[in-house]
C-alpha cells in the first residue's frame, strides 16, 4: 500500500477506503493477510487506534475477517455489491441509527400487539422460526432477524413506519450480523437466548400485551446498542 500521512477528522474512514481501493484495484486480494496494525499505522503516520477502527469497519463491511493469533484477512468472498461504493458505519452513526430503531420499533411494537391479526402473527412467526433454523445451522442469520423486525412494522397497518426502516434497511441489516457474530463469539448469548428474546416480543405482540412488548422490543435494543458502541 502506498504511504500517506491522512490529516482529515475521520482518520479511520480514510484508511478503511484505501484498502478498499487497495482490494478493488487487485494490489491485494482475497485470502491476503494485512499488514499487522502497528506496520500500517506506521506506513499512514496515523495511531493503531485509527487501524484499528479502520479494520471494524472493513469487518462489519464483511470485507475482512479476523483469525484470532494470526491476524486480518481480506474474505475469500466478497459480499455482493462490493463493486458499488460502501459507507463506512461510523460510532455516531451505530448511535443515531440505534436511536431510530427504539423511537419506530417501541412503538411499532405496541401497535403491532394492538392491531396484529391472524396473518400478521404468522409472518412475524414465520420469522422467528426462521432465525431459528439458520442459527442451528451456525449461520449469523441477520436477514431472517431484519425479516422478523420488519413484520412487526407491517403488522401494525401502517405503510410509514415500514419505509422509515426499509429506508435503514442496509444499515440495519450490517449491524445486525457484527452484533450477533459479536454475541456469538463472545459467547456473551447464547444461540437460545438470542432466539428467546425474540420469542418474548412475539409472545407479547400475539396476547395483545402492549408494555410487555414495548420492554422487550426496548431491552433487545438496548442490548444490541451496548455490544456495538463497546466495539467501536
Amino acid at each position: 500500500m502506498i504511504g500517506l500521512s491522512l490529516q482529515r477528522k475521520k482518520v479511520y474512514e480514510e484508511i478503511a477506503e484505501l484498502i478498499l481501493e487497495d482490494i478493488k484495484s487487485g494490489e491485494m486480494e482475497p485470502g491476503d493477510k494485512l499488514p499487522p496494525i502497528a506496520e500500517m499505522a506506521q506506513t499512514h503516520k496515523v495511531s493503531s487506534a485509527s487501524v484499528r477502527e479502520a479494520l471494524n469497519s472493513l469487518k462489519v463491511m464483511d470485507v475482512i475477517e479476523v483469525k484470532h493469533g494470526q491476524g486480518s484477512f481480506i474474505k475469500e468472498r466478497m459480499p455482493l455489491g462490493f463493486e458499488q461504493n460502501f459507507e463506512i458505519i461510523t460510532h455516531s452513526d451505530i448511535e443515531n441509527l440505534l436511536d431510530l430503531r427504539k423511537i419506530i420499533e417501541v412503538g411499532s411494537a405496541r401497535e403491532a400487539s394492538q392491531k396484529a391479526g391472524v396473518s400478521e402473527l404468522q409472518e412475524i412467526k414465520d420469522a422467528l422460526d426462521k432465525m431459528w433454523t439458520v442459527l442451528e445451522n451456525n449461520e449469523i442469520g441477520e436477514q431472517a432477524d431484519y425479516e422478523f423486525h420488519i413484520s412487526i412494522a407491517e403488522a401494525t397497518g401502517n405503510p410509514l413506519l415500514v419505509n422509515l426502516l426499509e429506508d435503514v434497511s442496509d444499515t440495519m441489516i450490517r449491524t445486525m450480523k457484527e452484533t450477533r457474530r459479536i454475541w456469538l463469539y463472545e459467547e456473551r448469548k447464547s444461540i437460545q437466548k438470542i432466539h428467546d428474546e425474540h420469542k418474548l416480543i412475539y409472545k407479547a405482540i400475539e396476547a395483545g400485551a402492549e408494555e410487555d412488548v414495548a420492554r422487550h422490543m426496548y431491552n433487545h435494543l438496548i442490548g444490541v446498542e451496548e455490544v456495538l458502541l463497546q466495539h467501536y
